[in-house]
């Protein structure tokens, strides 16, 4: 079985529906103290997950510094690595991109459009085109050199790209289960209204959008873990 190093950096916001994978996911928790390895030697993959700090908060955020530098090896290595949200700026950053706070705040559910170029890609070929996802995010970022844009929508052009063949980064969110959406809307519920965003709207047709996801997110981390 793979094992899979996750780095989680908030306790709200774990893997979600991607638990259900077959791996051997192990949570590492620089947040909370917790130490990061020196190299990916021992690992067959690694994500890393969202949250609401930025990129360009490293001296408030210190931890971040020791992702960035696997994030860096992952890129040199060609190492299966995964950037959701928070994830994907990391990545962009650790690629040498710039990455900023956006015009406008991206919050709830809606959709990207994936690029033609999908038609060959490990984790997206066979997807819709304009594929629904949850957002929850303010920030963004430059698509890095020598990366492949595999999607974007009006507000946020740059909403998924991979380096090389197995470096992935993904601004949106399709691992949420319907509990996550739920506790996130009530521990971020500031955030979300501060956007002109009504909780109620997302809570709207939880089950229905739940299960329109769970497709989407079974193909992204099962090819995933294939790479």
């Amino acid at each position: 079985m793979r094992k899979v190093m996750v780095i989680q950096n908030v306790e709200c916001e774990p893997l979600g529906r991607f638990a259900g994978a077959s791996a051997d996911f192990r949570y590492l928790r620089p947040y909370a103290g917790e130490s990061l390895p020196g190299s990916l030697d021992g690992w067959d993959a690694m994500i890393v997950l969202g949250g609401p700090i930025a990129v360009y908060e490293a001296d408030e955020n210190p931890f971040l510094d020791a992702e960035i530098d696997l994030l860096r090896m992952a890129i040199g290595q060609d190492f299966p690595t995964l950037g959701i949200c928070l994830g994907s700026q990391l990545i962009a950053h650790a690629a040498g991109a710039k990455v900023y706070a956006g015009q406008v705040r991206e919050v709830g559910w809606g959709t990207v459009e994936l690029t033609e170029t999908l038609a060959s890609d490990s984790l997206f070929s066979g997807l819709p085109a304009s594929l629904p996802v949850f957002q929850l995010h303010g920030d963004t970022f430059d698509l890095p050199e020598d990366a492949e844009r595999l999607a974007g929508n009006q507000a946020y052009p740059n909403q998924a790209f991979r380096i090389g063949q197995r470096v992935y980064g993904l601004q949106f969110h399709v691992e949420v289960t319907r509990d996550l959406v739920k506790n996130w809307t009530a521990i971020y519920e500031d955030y979300i209204t501060e956007a002109g965003v009504l909780v109620s709207a997302i809570l709207d047709k939880l089950d229905s959008r739940d299960e329109a996801l769970r497709p989407v997110a079974f193909q992204v981390i099962s090819r995933f873990l294939d790479l």
